[in-house]
């Protein structure tokens, strides 16, 4: 009777054993599969986000080519000749912020610890945001070079000799609206702080950066 009691005993220790085994290899199975499916969220936002900048860079290559253009055809008329340059430089900064971009989304290993992966994000974050100020504000006073220019290649007309108010007005409106534009983007980010950032973020990237997030937070338990 005693050593059926000790064979039950062990039976059951076993039994135990091999039920805590399969617990924690289901527990480790579906933390594998709850990381993957939260990487894979982050890697489709900035698949998102990586053919954007893609796009991106062939609008600054579109600009630089009629840039470069422009600035030959009027080589000897200054105020034209300066809006070729404007447009061409404003074209290389284009393809550079969209360059350094997909840099920093290449350079993204996935394999590595999720404090690292969310640092390169938060740093691709920081340059989008950059990127949108430095490409933004600047189209306060692109349009009115790419108008004069389309003007001048498609009718004939220099809007600087044949309508320099028009040339005035156009620009006092830039310098409003270059100023509001300041003046409104720093009154909110001071007001809303570190929650701007996402406001100004495309949301391939939010989404990675949330999917990020719930992983070390789900760490963190």
């Amino acid at each position: 009777m005693k050593m059926e009691t000790t064979m039950d005993i062990d039976e059951l220790k076993s039994a135990w054993q091999t039920l805590d085994r399969h617990v924690q290899q289901q527990s480790t199975l579906n933390l594998h599969l709850f990381l993957e499916r939260k990487l894979d969220k982050a890697r489709s936002g900035l698949r998102r986000l990586y053919w954007g900048k893609i796009v991106q860079i062939l609008f600054g290559d579109a600009l630089i080519y009629f840039g470069i253009m422009a600035a030959i055809r009027h080589r000897d008329v200054p105020h034209l000749l300066a809006c070729s340059l404007f447009m061409l430089a404003y074209g290389l900064l284009t393809v550079v912020f969209g360059g350094v971009s997909l840099g920093r989304i290449a350079g993204i290993d996935y394999t590595a610890p999720v404090a690292e992966i969310s640092k390169r994000v938060d740093t691709l974050r920081r340059t989008h945001v950059l990127a949108n100020w430095c490409l933004g504000l600047p189209w306060w006073f692109l349009w009115i070079a790419i108008f004069v220019l389309e003007m001048k290649a498609n009718v004939g007309v220099d809007l600087f000799v044949a309508a320099p108010a028009f040339i005035g007005i156009t620009g006092a409106i830039g310098v409003i609206g270059f100023a509001a534009t300041v003046w409104y983007f720093r009154r909110r980010n001071a007001r809303l702080a570190g929650q701007a950032d996402d406001a100004d973020t495309p949301r391939g990237l939010r989404d990675a950066s949330n999917a990020l997030d719930e992983i070390a937070r789900f760490e963190q338990h």
